[in-house]
């Protein structure tokens, strides 16, 4: 007959002895079954379950967690794993052509760059200045980041769209400036044939006995005295003739009276200058013995009544058979004259050595 205590502890008892086999006790490998009443009694020795006296039902033993528990973190640990891929299937396309986007960001970039806190971290900053601060907006685009032109364009702070300034360009671009309207070219004037270049007029003659063409040579006060006069020599032609004058004996000297002179009318340049050169002939003192022969240049034919624009000298001893340049001289109305004067040593000591100038060819090229 069950006592007092085991009456008010009577379920606790036939729970525990009911329990025991379904958590029998380990035992060493030395040792045997026991009889059933000695494992009651230590299935009696172990924690006895606590039961609702309202309810009957048993909870867990202490340490363990109840089922409702682990149910609700089941269903919270679902719930973390499924929201990422959920907000990746609500954001992102499904269009062809686009491909998936990447974890924790908008395919439609909100303003502050479609970042999902939680989810992803975001891109790292390279280095440039933040979107929409000055000095990082691209071309085409406003200073806060949006393409000029797109709702939410900063306006140019220019003329357009003022009183008086150009109107503002489609598309938000710069406004174009003023347009000036320019006249039409005036029409071409008929040309005639073309104009040929003006040649330059230049004249090249040559004087002496026997020469033409405007030119002339005259022997004022010529005479004949055998070898002390006036000595033609030659055929008279020009070129191949030339005349030996008397020296006046007095080297610095002249006998007024008689003298040569070669004449140029220089044609079609009637104000310029002329380059100047003498022929020398060949032959012996008589001849050709001028040491040296003096001569002078006027820009007139009347050399006793003007005054002459130069003057040159030549040993002709020393230059027979050439010709010799002896400069440029400047010539007015169309004339240039030579003349070649008498003064010169025709004897040496008390001898006579009948020494003459020789007047040949002389060449005037004008311009």
């Amino acid at each position: 007959m069950p006592s007092d205590a085991e009456q008010s502890t009577g379920v606790a008892v036939a729970t525990a002895e009911t329990a025991a086999p379904a958590a029998p006790e380990a035992k060493a490998d030395n040792e045997t079954s026991t009889p059933t009443s000695e494992s009651t009694t230590v299935a009696a020795g172990a924690v006895p379950p606590v039961v609702d006296a309202d309810t009957g039902a048993a909870s867990p033993p202490p340490g363990r967690m109840s089922k409702p528990v682990i149910v609700a973190a089941a269903v919270a640990g679902v719930a973390l794993v499924a929201l990422p891929m959920a907000l990746t299937g609500l954001l992102g396309g499904d269009q062809p052509g686009e491909g998936p986007n990447a974890a924790g960001y908008a395919k439609d970039l909100p303003q502050d760059g479609g970042f999902v806190p939680g989810l992803a971290a975001p891109p790292a900053d390279i280095g440039g200045p933040a979107p929409g601060q000055p000095g990082n907006q691209l071309p085409a685009q406003a200073a806060d980041g949006v393409p000029a032109g797109l709702p939410g364009a900063v306006a140019d702070p220019g003329t357009a769209g003022l009183p008086g300034g150009p109107p503002p360009a489609v598309g938000g671009g710069p406004a174009p400036g003023p347009q000036q309207h320019q006249a039409p070219p005036p029409p071409a004037q008929p040309q005639g044939p073309p104009v040929p270049a003006a040649k330059a007029v230049t004249y090249d003659g040559m004087a002496g006995r026997g020469c033409g063409g405007g030119t002339g040579f005259t022997g004022v006060g010529a005479y004949s005295d055998g070898k002390a006069g006036w000595v033609n020599h030659g055929n008279g032609g020009c070129g191949t003739s030339f005349v030996s004058i008397p020296m006046s004996g007095d080297a610095n000297k002249d006998d007024s009276s008689a003298y040569g002179l070669w004449t140029f009318n220089t044609g079609p340049v009637t104000t310029g200058s002329c380059a100047v050169s003498v022929f020398v002939p060949t032959g012996d003192l008589t001849a050709v013995g001028g040491s040296p022969s003096v001569y002078r240049v006027f820009d007139r034919f009347a050399v006793d009544k003007g005054t002459p624009v130069g003057s040159f000298q030549i040993d002709q001893v020393g230059n027979r058979g050439r010709w010799v340049s002896v400069g440029t001289f400047r010539i007015n109305g169309a004339k240039l004259a030579v003349q070649l004067l008498t003064r010169g040593r025709d004897w040496s000591g008390s001898t006579k050595t009948y020494a003459h100038h020789a007047a040949a060819m002389i060449k005037a090229k004008c311009t």
